[in-house]
């Protein structure tokens, strides 16, 4: 046995040396031998490009570095191979779902630097091993996201064709009842999109801000209700789960609780176990990518009616596809757009100057001390984070008697430079939170009560990214982050790792 370990040992040895002797770091080499044992040193040999498709962390240019100190052929099959699908996963990540095969030769050509013939090669090689998928006319996609677009497609046209909740022959009456009750009197377009959602069974209520969006929410919430739906409410995100219960008085969850995310199992609400209902009312649509889509869609009963509501010009979704514009844009299912600005969110400057540009005009920058609108214009950006400050710590809290860690939210374009979201985080955190009580990780400091953001999906905690909260706890070992700023029940949860940023200021 004493000899058996020691012979093991020998061999990790041996592994790790060649290994590091060819460009691996200590912590890659580890999760190299994990996944492959003593097999290690023979895989890396006969293709180190393996390492980017099995080993998470270990991406194609650090497995094109190993390769390169072994001498691989820049012009091989393996490295073209490995290139195309880092190219396409880049696209991904910048939200696109597939690539013409021109742009994919040209910006693979970009990172591969070899002649273009042998990527076009490789290509069709690739396609006929089924490592990519082509779809007529021109679209070169993972495996992953074409079956995603593709399901996400089909399951849609079998819920538009499968008979829903029975019909309401009454409909003109519900409404009725529902303007007595509320005191709002509905215009013709309002009308129809109450009317289409309980006639459709998709429907995409649309419409930028200030245009009835929540209103009409409302009331087709009531008109299921009257008729005694079972209905769900979700949204992508914590923050926008919380605003739809806030203005529904109706519990919605994120997507990722409503399917029941449960790693490493995935989604618990499938199709082979369906989500349990009649409607579902869907907020906040444009976040969605189409992988979470199509999860959705796949645990979405034939018989559900569903109500897809948000706005393509708000913020998109952060993984690949722009779901909400192509729905729209397919004629495949019924849109209700709304565009009339009422007189009550006309009086908002935000709302009025958001149409505006829009509509390609300029906004209006006048000043008006009555007004939720204001520019300030700094030649010099060295002076621009003062300037913040000064809002965030005298001026705001002061006019509209807010909390300012809690009730104010810096955005900014970028992370780098002065007025990024990593100097602005610590001039923030100096000016708004002197508590002494604070733990350092990763070069960033934590103090008792600063406000932190979620920046990675926490499946087993309910928190996801970009869910923020307020440290409520320091130890000895670790920070622990409560999140009550948009959740009914506040969860706690350990600070001490890299899923979490300060988030007195963020980039949108």
């Amino acid at each position: 046995m004493i000899k058996s370990a020691w012979q093991e040992q020998k061999e990790i040895k041996n592994i790790m040396l060649f290994l590091q002797d060819h460009g691996v770091n200590t912590s890659h080499a580890v999760k190299i031998y994990k996944a492959y044992g003593n097999k290690s040193v023979s895989i890396v040999k006969t293709n180190p490009y393996k390492l980017a498709d099995d080993i998470r962390g270990i991406g194609f240019k650090t497995a094109d570095k190993i390769a390169a100190k072994m001498g691989f052929d820049k012009e091989s099959f393996v490295r073209c191979r490995s290139g195309i699908l880092y190219t396409l996963n880049e696209l991904a990540d910048e939200g696109h779902c597939y690539a013409a095969r021109d742009q994919l030769i040209k910006t693979a050509n970009e990172l591969l630097e070899i002649k273009e013939c042998i990527i076009s090669i490789t290509l069709d090689h690739m396609l006929k091993e089924k490592d990519v998928v082509f779809e007529d006319p021109d679209a070169i996609y993972i495996p992953p996201l074409f079956f995603s677009e593709a399901g996400t497609a089909r399951r849609i046209f079998e819920v538009l064709n499968t008979p829903g909740y029975k019909p309401f022959n009454d409909i003109n009456s519900i409404i009725c009842d529902l303007q007595n009750k509320t005191g709002i009197i509905y215009d013709q377009i309002q009308i129809k999109a109450i009317n289409c959602a309980v006639q459709s069974k998709i429907m995409i209520l649309t419409g930028g801000p200030g245009t009835g969006k929540t209103t009409i929410t409302s009331a087709i919430i009531s008109a299921f209700a009257e008729r005694g739906m079972q209905i769900l409410l979700a949204a992508p995100t914590g923050r926008a789960a919380k605003r739809m219960t806030e203005t529904t008085g109706m519990e919605a969850k994120t997507i990722h609780r409503l399917l029941e995310f449960k790693p490493p199992d995935g989604y618990q609400r499938n199709s082979d176990n369906p989500l349990e209902g009649d409607a579902l009312i869907l907020d906040e649509a444009s976040m969605i990518d189409i992988v979470l889509m199509h999860n959705l869609f796949k645990a979405i009963p034939d018989h559900m009616t569903v109500i897809i509501i948000g706005d393509v010009d708000q913020l998109p979704s952060v993984g690949p596809g722009n779901v909400l514009r192509d729905m729209i844009d397919s004629g495949a299912v019924p849109v209700i757009k709304l565009e009339h600005v009422y007189r009550q969110a006309m009086g908002s400057a935000i709302i009025r100057n958001a149409h505006r540009i829009n509509n390609g005009i300029f906004p209006d920058l006048r000043p008006d001390k009555n007004s939720n609108f204001f520019f300030i214009q700094a030649n010099d950006p060295a002076k621009i984070p003062d300037i913040i400050k000064q809002l965030c710590t005298t001026r705001l809290p002061a006019y509209y008697k807010v909390d300012p860690i809690r009730d104010i939210q810096v955005l900014c374009p970028m992370l780098r430079g002065d007025t990024g979201a990593v100097n602005m985080n610590i001039q923030l955190q100096a000016a708004l939170n002197n508590n002494t009580l604070s733990l350092r990780r990763g070069g960033a400091e934590y103090r008792l009560h600063d406000k932190v953001m979620q920046i990675r999906n926490n499946y087993d905690k309910n928190v996801f990214n970009g869910d923020i909260g307020i440290i409520s706890d320091v130890k000895l070992y670790h920070v622990t982050k409560k999140s009550p700023l948009h959740r009914r029940n506040p969860c706690k949860e350990n600070c001490s790792n890299n899923r979490k940023q300060k988030g007195y200021c963020i980039c949108c």
